[in-house]
């Protein structure tokens, strides 16, 4: 009986533990009726989105952030206190924990809009139109046509960060062209890029972010065009339970579409460089 009541309260303690690791934030009803609030952001560190610069966190996703609570300042009449949550360094880590927590909590990061997602979380209104590339080391023939991956990505190993939308792309590929393709799941996306980087045995599908860092960076990276996946949508995630999703969609269209605003572009002109412009000017075309 003893061992069956200590086993009880072990599990409870254990489930008290796993709920305070949840973020938490005020919600906007509250932050609205207090004039002030604080809200939590958990992100994944990502090159030109959410990096770190002199040990500060910046990039395209923080310095939106910052204009919407800079608009909900002015606009509102309501002053929020922003922290970063988390350590930053796994997408599925910070997706996970802000589906599971509550009120005032934003993800940021290379985050996909897709359908089944919405079915977890509430999303933003896109903040980019970006793209994914099929990469590989230099020194591969390039990709022809899909047929080809047996012929031309035969001897090579497809990395993918377990949990992203680029594991399913690798997983269609191997469905669709490549039945005997051998894949190595990463913890991370920049675990992935280091894999591809640091030997010429692999192939991988990368987000436009990780794409730029390489080139910058000067590693022996070559894009596959043949394999560009364009027009994927990137939004912040909030917890199902948040009531902040209007707001945000009102900052995003507010005076003519926040995407349009000569701030917004000197954001993504700033962070990701006239590559990055370029790439992302093709991707809505």
């Amino acid at each position: 009986m003893k061992k069956s009541i200590l086993a009880v309260v072990i599990a409870v303690v254990f489930v008290n533990i796993g709920i305070s690791q949840n973020y938490s934030g005020d919600t906007w009803a509250q932050a609205k009726a207090k004039g002030e609030g604080k809200i939590s952001i958990a992100y994944v560190e990502t090159f030109g989105f959410v990096y770190k610069d002199k040990g500060k966190l910046t990039g395209v996703c923080v310095d939106i952030m910052n204009d919407f609570i800079k608009y909900v300042g002015e606009k509102k009449n309501v002053k929020l206190t922003s922290e970063f949550v988390g350590d930053g360094e796994s997408f599925k880590g910070m997706y996970d924990k802000v589906k599971a927590s509550s009120g005032g909590v934003f993800g940021l990061g290379n985050i996909t809009i897709t359908d089944e997602r919405k079915r977890e979380v509430k999303f933003s209104p896109p903040y980019i139109t970006s793209l994914a590339f099929l990469i590989t080391q230099n020194d591969v023939e390039t990709l022809v046509k899909m047929e080809d991956l047996p012929t031309t990505f035969g001897k090579l190993t497809a990395y993918t960060a377990k949990g992203t939308l680029n594991e399913r792309r690798i997983n269609e590929l191997k469905q669709k062209y490549y039945p005997n393709m051998k894949i190595t799941l990463t913890a991370t996306s920049q675990e992935t890029l280091e894999k591809i980087t640091s030997g010429s045995d692999g192939f991988a599908y990368l987000d436009l972010a990780f794409y730029l860092e390489a080139v910058q960076q000067r590693k022996p990276v070559k894009r596959h065009p043949v394999g560009d996946k364009a027009s994927e949508q990137f939004g912040f995630v909030m917890p199902m339970n948040s009531d902040w999703s209007p707001l945000l969609e009102e900052f995003f269209k507010a005076n003519g579409g926040y995407r349009n605003s000569a701030e917004y572009k000197s954001i993504l002109r700033k962070h990701l460089g006239e590559t990055g412009m370029k790439l992302l000017q093709s991707a809505t075309k």
